[in-house]
């Protein structure tokens, strides 16, 4: 292996890493927060934030998912 193909191995390496931080970035702050009104307007069961989302309407329909 050459010092070019080296280098552009490395390169290429790092633009990659970097690209999956960003996304795993972006992805994460996904999630409904307490204070924020609700961005869907579809029912909390339909809402596919429905895991991570800690709106009052959505802990209810969490809680009495579990129940029946």
């Amino acid at each position: 292996m050459d010092r070019r193909i080296f280098l552009q191995r490395i390169g290429r390496g790092t633009l990659l890493a970097a690209l999956a931080a960003v996304v795993g970035v972006l992805v994460s702050r996904r999630q409904v927060v307490g204070d924020q009104d609700c961005s869907a307007n579809i029912q909390c069961r339909n809402c596919n934030k429905l895991t991570s989302c800690e709106l009052p309407e959505a802990v209810k329909t969490r809680e009495d998912g579990r129940e029946g």
